[in-house]
């Protein structure tokens, strides 16, 4: 596997790398401009910008960076005389007596929306996240959603829904949007996702108002007048108004990036 193959697998799964290149280079040094290496989560690296030092050096100094999100470029002097002190270079134990600057390029895994449901607001909602930075996750327990041609890019589950909702493992900033083809689908879905306290950004239900009323109330028969209910939004969307699946969908984005960029 070449290191374009790596990026792309490692983008297809929603996982965090830095991709480390030679930028600019001076006197003595190993590698090329040009040279590219791969640093993912775990510190495993692949590629090369050079070797020895350096490259262990890049590898800790990439890492840093994972944790704090931050891209840029960084000079390294590679001296083995350690009493030397130049501004903004790292020295590194090196023989070269050369400069070598780095990019590093910080790919840090987006936040993942589970749709439960892909009927037709749910393949209009892909649309429109395909144009963002968001990592879509569909779920549905029919075969031909799942199998549909006409699917944006996305990562699809054909499974069971409560089953999923009882198994998957979101993080706090991933979102939930509940989509399914029956109210008895989305309340079993939302029910399973309240009882195992999941701490996410999230949770939209479409439904009318009715109903909405009638899935809080629910809950709060079940796990107590006292749960939280801050995270769940139901009727779904922001009031844009219109009511194709297109319009709905576009609601549904709007309050997405409200919420996950705390406007409003």
């Amino acid at each position: 596997m070449n290191i374009f193959e790596k990026i792309a697998e490692l983008e297809k799964a929603n996982s965090s790398f830095v991709i480390v290149t030679v930028v600019e280079l001076s006197g003595s040094v190993p590698g090329k401009v040009g040279f590219k290496m791969i640093v993912e989560s775990n510190g495993n690296a692949i590629g090369t910008v050079g070797g020895g030092a350096i490259e262990i050096e890049a590898v800790k100094d990439a890492l840093t960076r994972l944790s704090s999100g931050e891209s840029g470029t960084k000079e390294y002097l590679l001296s083995d005389k350690q009493n030397e002190i130049i501004e903004n270079t790292q020295i590194v134990p090196m023989k070269c007596s050369g400069k070598v600057t780095l990019y590093f390029e910080v790919h840090g895994n987006l936040p993942a929306i589970y749709i439960f449901g892909g009927g037709h607001v749910g393949q209009a909602l892909l649309q429109f996240l395909s144009q963002l930075s968001y990592y879509p996750v569909l779920i549905d327990n029919r075969n031909e959603i799942i199998e549909s041609k006409h699917l944006p890019s996305s990562k699809n589950i054909l499974t069971d829904y409560v089953e999923f909702a009882d198994s998957f493992n979101p993080k706090p900033d991933d979102f939930i949007v509940v989509l399914t083809q029956g109210h008895k689908y989305d309340f079993d879905i939302v029910r399973t996702i309240f009882k195992r306290k999941l701490n996410v950004s999230y949770v939209g239900v479409i439904a009318s108002k009715n109903k909405a009323r009638e899935l809080e109330e629910n809950l709060k028969n079940e796990f107590g007048s006292d749960i939280d209910l801050s995270k769940l939004h139901s009727p779904i969307g922001l009031k844009l108004g219109g009511n194709t699946a297109s319009e709905i969908a576009l609601c549904i984005t709007a309050e997405i990036q409200q919420i996950r960029f705390s406007k409003g």
